[in-house]
């Protein structure tokens, strides 16, 4: 079994999904109180003693039947890259509006990304690598409503992410920068050909054509159309269902108030990257009033 880690920092009902996990994988580590999720995440890879490993959050009530054993296989590639270097997430039932998605679910990640670069924007599972696939069994229920400030905060985020299309404009801009890179490395190579002028600018237009069809399709937002309208599906239903469910008027509170802040701040960065400074949420929810 590759290593499992559980990130808590005190959560509600957290002790109790701790001894849960620990029924399916006995030899599960704790990290604990470490601030940051990128931080969290890095003490789990650099005290991981496998290339990948196992991340359950604190607020995750594992379901019976899911497997910790499986692994990885180096040899299945997903859009190029090998199933060992993207990051794998698996579904979570939602106690208060009975979606299930990736939110909240339990997740593999590959140790490297986290030993080299702290290169990371708004969403870290999906900024992180180029590959993320998503698991179609269900992991867990993510119990992120067991207090209200938790309910509010957990809906507040994940509807800012939803309504602003990060993760999604987050890939465009990488395919972007590829396409970039390769246009600069093309240049490069042509200017130290020993093609006439001519030469090089008829051979430099038909690259870069070719270049910019091979890009088109994953940098035009149109592609992504189909994962747009689950997300505005998800959307609505975080910010309508599960009034009559523990913490649910929060919880609903949070998707609406979330909505607003991601449409509002869609191409601030610098500001939808608030969803991560948990300071910064506990006092925003200061201002909830159910």
């Amino acid at each position: 079994m590759l290593d499992v880690f559980f990130l808590s920092m005190g959560e509600e009902g957290s002790e109790a999904n701790w001894q849960r996990l620990l029924q399916f994988a006995p030899n599960a580590k704790r990290v604990t109180d470490v601030v940051g999720i990128f931080n969290a995440h890095r003490v789990c890879a650099t005290l991981s003693t496998t290339e990948n490993f196992w991340v359950v959050d604190a607020d995750a009530w594992i379901v019976d039947g899911f497997d910790f054993n499986w692994e990885p296989d180096a040899s299945i590639m997903h859009w190029g890259v090998p199933e060992t270097e993207c990051i794998n997430i698996w579904k979570s039932l939602n106690p208060v509006n009975s979606l299930s998605y990736g939110y909240g679910g339990v997740k593999m990640f590959p140790r490297e990304p986290f030993i080299k670069t702290h290169n990371w924007s708004v969403d870290m599972s999906t900024s992180l690598v180029d590959v993320v696939i998503s698991r179609d069994n269900i992991s867990c229920e993510t119990r992120f409503n067991a207090t209200p400030e938790s309910a509010w905060i957990g809906a507040f985020r994940e509807c800012a992410k939803l309504s602003s299309l990060s993760m999604i404009k987050l890939r465009i801009r990488k395919s972007l920068e590829k396409q970039e890179k390769e246009l600069e490395k093309l240049l490069d190579t042509v200017n130290k050909s020993d093609f006439t002028d001519a030469g090089k600018i008829n051979y430099l237009n038909v690259k870069t054509l070719f270049t910019m069809e091979r890009y088109k399709e994953e940098t035009s937002i149109f592609t992504y159309w189909q994962e747009i309208e689950n997300n505005n599906a998800n959307r609505l239903v975080w910010c309508t269902h599960g009034w009559e469910k523990l913490n649910g008027p929060y919880s609903i509170m949070g998707a609406r108030a979330g909505t607003i802040f991601g449409l509002q701040h869609s191409d601030d960065l610098t500001m939808l990257d608030k969803i991560n400074d948990w300071a910064w949420l506990k006092e925003e929810f200061k201002n909830v009033n159910v």
